[in-house]
Parts: C-alpha cells; structure tokens; sequence
C-alpha cells in the first residue's frame, strides 16, 4: 500500500488513564451535555460483577462516570425531548435502565412470557414436597428436550445448568419465590421517529424470540414481531413515521426483513450456511461476515452484490459514513488490520502491532470522522480522517477479466415493447393455446404431405448405388441436396460448390421442410 493511501488518516493518539475491557455492543458516542461535543460512552462489567460502571470520555481523557446495579449487554445513545439533554440507555438483564446526565432516571422493563404448564406444576410440586430435586430437575430436563431450554423461565434455566453439588442450595434459595418468565435483552439499537423532529424510537430484542418497537417519550411498545431465534443485531432502514425496515440477525445466522405492520418473520431473506459473526447496513446494502472468512454483500432483499474471501478471520465490521464528501465504505476488523472496503474495491490498509478488541467510527468531539481503536490490553488510541483524503486510489479485490469489464450498450425499452409485454403477460394462457395448435397444424400438415409423397412417388429415397443423391428444385432455383451421409445442402443459383450442410441429421427433414419446398 502507498503512502498515499497511508495517509488517509491522521497519527493515531492515545486516550489518558484508559483502560476499557468490554464488547462493542457497550460501546457508544454521543453528546450528553448539549454542547455539540461527542463523547465516548462505555458501560464495562467489572469483575465479577463488580465495579460496573458507565464511563464518559471527553478528548483524551475520563470526564465522568457513573455506578451501574446489573452487568450490562448494550447500550444506545437517543434523544426523547429536545428541552433536555440526550439521554443513555443501558439494556441489563430484562431491564432497559435510562440515565439522563448520568443519573438514573428511568426503568423500562419488557413483557414476561406466560409459563409453560408443565414446568409451573413441576415447581409446584416441588414447593409441595410432593417430588424430589431429582425428579425436578428430571422433569425440566426432559421438558427442555422438547421445547428447548431457552423458552424455560431463568430459574428453571438456571437450575439445568447448576452443578450437581449445588443444585440443593439453588432450590432452597429460589423455592419458594414467586416464579416469573422475564425475557433478557438480548440487543439493542435506535431509529429515527421522523426525519422533521429527530426524535428516537428503541428497537428491543429478547431472549424469547421478540423484537419490540418502544416509544423513546412515553416508553411504552408501539409494535412488536417475532422472530424463529434470538435476535442477535438489528439494523434499522427508514424513519419509523413513514415507512422503516429492520434488518435482523438471529442466533442460527438467518436474517430477516421486518416492515411496518409485520407481527411474525417466518421467510429469512438470507439463509448462511456458515455462522455469521458481524452483520451492518450501509445505504441500501446489507453486509455482513461469516466464520469461513468471507464478506458479502446483499441488497436489502437479499440478493447477492459481491463477495470478498479474506486470508484472515474478520472480527467485526463497522459502518464508514463521511457526509461532507459523500464517502461510503466498511470497516473490517482482523487480528491487527483494518480494512476498508466497497462493494468491488479494497480503498484502505491499516495494520498495528497489538490484537484488537473492537472498533468504533463516527463524529468525536467536534469532529465528524474519528476511528476510535481498541486494543486486547484496553488501551484506546482515536484516529482522524483527513479532510483532503480521497478514494481515488484503490485496489479490485476480485479482478475480472477485462472482456467482462465491458458494458453492454442495452438498448431502452420502447413503448410497443412494454405493450407487447403487458398483452404476452395478462394473456399468457390464450397465447400457449394459440401457439399450441398451430404447432400441432403444423405437424399434421408435414406428416400428411410426407404420406402424399410417399405414396405418389417412387424416387423419394434413392435405391440405387449409381445415383447416391436424390434432387428436388423448388420454385426460387434453389436445390435441397440428401447425401448419403444424412446431410442436407442447400445450393442456389450460379453456386458451384456446397460445403456447408443446413441440416446434419437425417431425421430433421420431415421438421425444416414445409409446404413451399
């Protein structure tokens, strides 16, 4: 790679008293504080659930952060109310915890699942001491077998997979509880209401199959589908007033396609028969990254566009959006590179010395383009993209020959052509029969003029070995010409020599000959 594809981002610097161990779906920017100055906000676990918090980067350095009661799982910068400032969401167990100036505000908790019956009179009888910890668990093993662990409550899920040794202390501490199927937040992401007042809608994924649509003021559902999976990722298209898509990868790596009004997804628009690692929408594009090392990408109704096999394992990718050049592209993560891709070109290169955690892009302070980099230690160094840089210089991933570079010059489409095309498609049927019977016409016209001849003449074949061909003339002063090595020529006036056969086989005579021959 030249230095002047090196040069498309600025050196990198690294943030002060950093040290961040935590997925990407906890990692978000976003201005808190209504000065137009974007802030790095992440949500870390802790160790063993302890030391939670959401912490606040202003620059290169820590501006705040806050105390968090659950391990978190993802958190969405949004806007509710343009009087007050930008709130954070944090998704923790079946909970969606709202912080407004980093201050716990609000608790939105998502719908619980009716129990199933048997499982609620097995926990019954065990509350009874009608069965044993033996038989309880021998029940919900049996019934997880048939209806999968997953739509089981969190206790009976918790109980399958505790030790043998400590299944007796889980059941005394749980017993007698109320029991409740809460569904865990498996993702979440944001949409915008309306393009006029940019008011944020939550898009809510849960552990039993469901993707809800919350209102950002009111919080409450304004829609809902279910999926056949957990939702992994949603990726939303479009505003929610007037029409929105969402792109949803689920657990078995199938992805589908939600729109307005749809309560169930049954029919996934892509089916990968290798896991999928990393899925994101860029303009009208679906791109995402499998276990096999490949990158696709597919249209927003799944139709293949291109697909890109890399030497390396891709980690993640990461939308690449520059607005006051209109630049478009992908990130893609490996162990200790950076690529940047289009759908047909690799436009950048960046490589480093340490393993990489994850990667972040959009605006950073004030400005619009930053890439921020995290590394395995937890360390976090941002980058800049320059203002000057430019996509003119880039490499073809796929090269093709240079015959299949050549567009066809494709001629518009007339009116009579679209008329001719209608008229063929409402009268499908009435044409098949049309064109039907005259072929068989047809046919029963050859087949009673070959028996005529047949019958009137005695020199149609010839019999003897003298005369090797036989001849006939038609009315243009053209002649048909039988060898006898079944061919067929055809010689015209003033021609004195055929070497090009119209028909090669015998057999084809009675099917090219008509009744003007």
């Amino acid at each position: 790679m030249n230095e002047s594809m090196k040069a498309k981002w600025t050196a990198p610097v690294m943030i002060n008293n950093c040290e961040i161990h935590c997925p990407i779906t906890c990692v978000t920017l976003g201005d808190i504080s209504l000065d137009n100055d974007v802030k790095l906000i992440v949500a870390t676990g802790g160790h063993r659930g302890l030391n939670m918090k959401l912490k606040v980067f202003k620059g290169v350095s820590p501006h705040s952060e806050s105390s968090l009661a659950d391990v978190p799982t993802a958190i969405v910068h949004f806007v509710n109310d343009f009087s007050s400032m930008p709130s954070i969401a944090v998704a923790s167990g079946p909970a969606l915890l709202i912080y407004k100036n980093l201050k716990p505000y609000y608790k939105f908790t998502v719908p619980t699942s009716p129990i199933n019956p048997v499982e609620a009179q097995a926990w019954t009888a065990a509350q009874s001491d009608k069965i044993s910890i033996e038989e309880l668990y021998t029940v919900l093993n049996n019934l997880s077998s048939q209806i999968s662990i997953s739509n089981l409550s969190p206790l009976s899920q918790t109980l399958l997979l505790t030790p043998e040794k400590d299944r007796n202390a889980v059941v005394e501490r749980y017993l007698h509880k109320q029991m409740s199927n809460s569904a865990t937040i498996t993702c979440v992401s944001k949409m915008v209401r309306s393009s006029a007042d940019k008011i944020d809608v939550f898009l809510i994924g849960t552990e039993h199959s469901m993707v809800y649509l919350v209102d950002s003021q009111a919080y409450q559902i304004i829609g809902c589908c279910s999926v056949p999976s957990p939702p992994v990722t949603i990726c939303p298209y479009g505003n929610y007033d007037v029409d929105f898509r969402l792109i949803v990868l689920t657990r078995d790596s199938c992805v589908y396609s939600i729109k307005r009004d749809q309560t169930e997804a049954t029919k996934p628009i892509i089916n990968s028969a290798s896991m999928i690692t990393s899925i994101i929408r860029i303009n009208k594009m679906v791109v995402y990254t499998t276990a096999d090392n490949t990158i696709s990408f597919n249209t927003l109704k799944g139709k293949k566009i291109n697909t890109i096999k890399c030497e390396q394992k891709v980690k993640m990718l990461e939308v690449f959006e520059y607005t006051q050049k209109q630049y478009t592209a992908v990130l893609a993560m490996f162990e200790k590179e950076v690529h940047m891709y289009n759908e047909s070109y690799l436009l950048d290169v960046l490589k480093f010395d340490r393993q990489l955690a994850w990667i972040k892009y959009g605006g950073y302070g004030r400005e619009e383009g930053a890439l921020i980099i995290c590394f395995k230690d937890g360390s976090v160094n941002v980058r800049m993209w320059r203002r000057l840089a430019t996509f003119d210089e880039k490499m073809d991933f796929n090269p093709r020959p240079p015959a299949h570079s050549i567009k066809l010059a494709i001629p518009k489409k007339t009116k009579i052509f679209i008329d001719s095309t209608v008229r063929e498609k409402d009268n499908a049927a009435k044409i098949h029969s049309a064109y039907y019977k005259d072929l068989l016409l047809l046919r029963c016209r050859i087949a009673e003029v070959f028996s005529e001849l047949t019958q009137s003449a005695s020199t149609v074949v010839s019999t003897d070995s003298s005369l090797p061909m036989e001849l006939s003339a038609d009315v243009d002063f053209r002649l048909i010409v039988l060898t006898r090595d079944s061919c067929v020529y055809s010689i015209k006036r003033d021609q004195t020599e055929a070497t090009k056969p119209i028909i090669n086989s015998a057999s084809m005579i009675q099917l090219s000959m008509n009744s003007n021959q």
